[in-house]
């Protein structure tokens, strides 16, 4: 009987164990055809073009790792993704499909990321992004939009900053800054787009934290002029109350290249010109009826408009103002109302007005810092002051001669209810009911029903930043240095423009179903 080798009989066993069945490969749809839009406007060549690289000393194109992290948010569906973790991401995802070549997974490391990102920020990202957008346009014969929605908005980050004032010359000069919570000790840069009435970017840039919007407006005209020429004439430039100053209409109305805008009329622009029209449109109440406006809600819920129109003189050249009368006003005065009522609920709670003062300046204090927080506030509380005479007795059972060992005084301090400011309300009332745009447009070229109607379209840029900073995409910024934050805010722009592209594609679809598809008709059929 021959001897068991033990350890022979285990690496006979190890060897024979037969191979794991390979994981299943599962690749997110919308991966897939992001890609082919990408792939339609030549996006990796594109990069490859624009980057300097040695092809014998990289086995992943720049443009295969652009396109990794274009496809960042595609892939994921819970939060932002960090370089670190990209990997992580492609892992069990066809790559062949993706990027054309069996990359595998791991090839696309943190390393390998950050030194694409430095690449493609050394080869000035916003002229790249010009030249995609171009690209979507004659790529997929989309129907150009003469209007375009300009504004800027601000994104946080995380970590340790260099926020000296000096400005950065690779990437934008983070700094202390306002965001959108109204929190200023936040360390914020900016990013500026324009986009137009279809929803597709033209132009973004990264920009400081300390960055005007005056000076946006000043920089977008002119990178505007050069992309578009002398059919830039022919657009509409709409932006916010920003727009609005000095040199930013001289650059409007230079003679021989204007361009036409519209723009809100800030409360303090030129001597307080909105608020001089508004007296007069009042005086003179000649409005023309506008009806429900701008939104696709139920025609009884709409807000309805009227409008007057005025031509103004400013630094030399004239102007249209359009005076808006709407109906909203009385929801967004209910809804201040609902908010400055909870304002002011917490104000109380936070001066504890539930236990007594010691004296009476005390309470009198208190209730003077409250009406100073609330004195702008739509609703104002009733406060009253009363007084208590408090008394220690000596222990036991007290005679007709016990007098007590010590007497104080207390303060108590009631608000008895929370009533509305009439004054105020009829203030904001005016306010939000009526507001005033400025154009070069005649009334001929645009009435007053379309201007509204283009101005209110602002919102394309908004739901453009609302998509940004959802989680996904950049809620929060976590790369530390400027130069990469500059290329990778633009190809999550990128990331954004190909959602538009998507969306255009599915509406001009739908324009050639007789009936929108869903509708009752269609089911039947």
């Amino acid at each position: 009987m021959s001897v068991t080798d033990p350890i022979g009989e285990l690496r006979n066993l190890l060897e024979n164990v037969p191979e794991s069945p390979t994981p299943a490969q599962t690749t997110p749809l919308i991966a897939v055809a992001v890609v082919g839009v990408l792939h339609q406007l030549g996006f990796v060549d594109l990069v490859n073009e624009m980057v300097s690289w040695d092809q014998n000393q990289c086995s992943i194109s720049p443009g295969n790792r652009a396109l990794a992290l274009v496809l960042l948010p595609f892939l994921s569906t819970q939060q932002r993704v960090a370089l670190v973790h990209v990997s992580q991401q492609l892992e069990n995802i066809d790559t062949e499909l993706l990027f054309g070549a069996p990359i595998p997974a791991s090839a696309f490391t943190d390393d390998c990321l950050t030194r694409a990102l430095d690449k493609f920020a050394d080869a000035c990202p916003s002229n790249f992004f010009q030249q995609l957008s171009l690209r979507a346009y004659a790529a997929y014969d989309i129907q150009k939009s003469l209007v375009l929605h300009s504004d800027v908005t601000s994104h946080e980050l995380c970590g340790a900053y260099d926020l000296s004032a000096e400005s950065n010359l690779y990437g934008p000069t983070i700094c202390y800054g306002l965001n959108k919570t109204g929190r200023r000790d936040r360390k914020i840069f900016q990013t500026g787009v324009v986009a137009d009435g279809n929803g597709l970017i033209r132009y973004c840039k990264t920009m400081d934290g300390n960055h005007a919007d005056p000076i946006w407006n000043m920089e977008a005209l002119a990178v505007l002029q050069e992309i578009f020429g002398d059919e830039f004439r022919s657009h509409t430039y709409i932006a916010d109350s920003k727009l609005l100053t000095r040199p930013n209409m001289e650059i409007l109305n230079r003679k021989g290249a204007e361009v036409r805008f519209i723009s809100h009329i800030p409360s303090n622009f030129a001597s307080k010109l909105a608020d001089k029209y508004k007296s007069i449109a009042r005086a003179r109440n000649q409005w023309t009826d506008l009806g429900p406006c701008c939104t696709d809600e139920e025609a009884g819920k709409r807000a309805t408009y009227r409008s007057q129109r005025f031509t103004v003189s400013l630094y030399g050249s004239e102007y249209e103002l359009v005076l808006y009368e709407t109906s909203a006003a009385d929801k967004k005065v209910q809804y201040q109302l609902e908010k400055d009522q909870k304002t002011v609920e917490t104000l109380i709670k936070e001066r504890k007005f539930n236990h007594p003062f010691a004296c009476e300046p005390d309470a009198l204090r208190a209730i003077e810092e409250l009406k100073e927080q609330s004195r702008k506030l739509l609703v104002e509380p009733v406060i009253e002051v009363t007084s208590e005479t408090k008394q220690r007795w000596p222990r036991g059972r007290r005679g007709p001669e016990t007098k007590p060992l010590e007497e104080w005084t207390v303060y108590h301090v009631q608000v008895k209810e929370i009533t509305p400011h009439d004054e105020r309300i009829k203030k904001f009332r005016e306010k939000k009911e009526t507001f005033a745009l400025l154009t070069n447009h005649v009334e001929s070229e645009m009435d007053d029903r379309s201007l509204l109607r283009h101005y209110k379209q602002q919102h394309i840029v908004e739901n453009i930043f609302r998509t940004m900073k959802w989680s996904v995409m950049a809620d929060r910024i976590y790369l530390n240095n400027p130069k990469r934050i500059d290329a990778m805010m633009t190809l999550l722009y990128v990331s954004y423009l190909v959602m538009g592209i998507l969306q255009m594609i599915a509406r001009m679809n739908v324009k050639k179903f007789p009936e929108p598809p869903g509708s009752i008709s269609t089911i039947n059929r």
